[in-house]
Order: C-alpha cells, then structure tokens, then sequence
C-alpha cells in the first residue's frame, strides 16, 4: 500500500490482513503471505526504479508489552531516491515529488 502522505517517493506499507500487534504473534501460514507480499513489491520496485538502495523497518509493538488492540504491525519500505536536506531536517515535513497514487500506479502496472 503506498503510505498516505508519504514522507519519501515510492515509500511503501506492507500490512497483515489479520490483526498483530507483535509481528512475532502470527500464525505460520500469516507469515508465508507476508513474505510473498514483501518479495512481489521489493521485485516491483526494482524493476519501476531501477535496484535503488532502500531502508527496510519492522514496526512491531514491544517484547514487554502484551497485545495491542490500537497497534497494528507493518513493514516499511523507503526506496533512497532522495535527499532529505534543510528544510526536512529543520521543519520536520518531508518533500515528496511523487505522490502516492502515482507511484501506487507505477508499481501496480509493474509485473
């Protein structure tokens, strides 16, 4: 999913259609999906932009804490397509030249 308001071109989402707090709490099969989801948008990626460097994070609640209704685990992927520079770092609002929906399309079409 492309991120709304996303801080970076092409950065994208990855949720579980089942509800985790912990990424770690899934069932087995959750886990095969994911992956197939992770690998189908990192290889639609490359293929729209190129192999670019990218910054991959796990959100996942924390070990101490028990499960969240109001947290829900997800991956991020930030393709390193641009530089984040005085206005970024000074006011703390990102400059994105592609908006989501297009790059949503790109990586839609992309096979």
């Amino acid at each position: 999913m492309a991120a709304f308001a996303s801080r970076f071109p092409f950065e994208t989402w990855i949720l579980p259609k089942k509800h985790y707090s912990h990424f770690e709490s899934m069932e087995a099969a959750d886990y095969e999906q994911a992956a197939q989801s992770l690998s189908d948008t990192l290889h639609r990626m490359n293929q729209v932009l190129g192999d670019p460097p990218y910054n991959f994070i796990i959100h996942s609640s924390s070990f101490s804490e028990g499960d969240r209704d109001y947290y829900h685990w997800h991956f991020e992927i930030m393709p390193k397509l641009t530089k984040v520079a005085g206005f970024e770092w000074g006011t703390g609002f990102y400059i994105n030249p592609t908006p989501p929906e297009q790059a949503a399309a790109y990586l839609r079409e992309a096979k």
